[in-house]
């Protein structure tokens, strides 16, 4: 089975993999928002989502990181740059990738990270249509680019709202 999920939203993503998974659909790849489910027993398996450190899309040690997770139990079912969809067994009992304050904060600071560096480069992209959209302001193109750019900004804007609040919410636990 495929489904459709383009999230924005790494607790909610993995909810709603975790979700599928108590139903009796096991995550088996992903790639452009398109998820692909297999049959499994309802509950098999846990879900887990991190954005390994590094920079741009390359990851520091990810060697390390992928023996580290073979020794804990920990299927790495994709990668895509440096977001990595994790799982295991959930007979070996809960599992949590970070489970101090300090670790789930600094996932948020880089995921944080990320979205302003693409809404930064998002941002400087729409400048074209803007300038297109003054020199032409009744061309259609140029309206629906805007709007296009608009739509995209707003998601980001409201993802790095979210892992910021994620930040304090965390903050306020230490």
């Amino acid at each position: 089975m495929i489904r459709w999920k383009f999230t924005f939203d790494k607790d909610e993503e993995q909810q709603w993999l975790n979700d599928y998974c108590q139903q009796g659909w096991a995550m088996v790849g992903f790639f452009m928002g398109l998820v692909t489910f297999v049959p499994c027993q309802p509950g098999e398996y846990s879900y887990q989502i991190d954005l390994l450190p590094g920079r741009g899309i390359f990851a520091d040690n990810y060697e390390d990181y992928v023996i580290f997770m073979d020794e804990a139990g920990v299927e790495i079912l994709q990668r895509w740059g440096r977001w990595v969809y994790l799982r295991r067994r959930a007979e070996e009992g809960p599992f949590e990738v970070y489970s101090d304050v300090d670790s789930q904060i600094d996932l948020y600071r880089r995921i944080r990270r990320m979205f302003a560096w693409v809404l930064g480069i998002v941002s400087l992209c729409s400048a074209s249509g803007w300038d297109i959209l003054f020199q032409f302001p009744e061309d259609v193109f140029a309206r629906g680019l805007v709007g296009f750019y608009i739509v995209i900004i707003a998601v980001l804007l409201r993802a790095v709202w979210r892992c910021s609040r994620r930040m304090k919410e965390l903050e306020r636990r230490q």
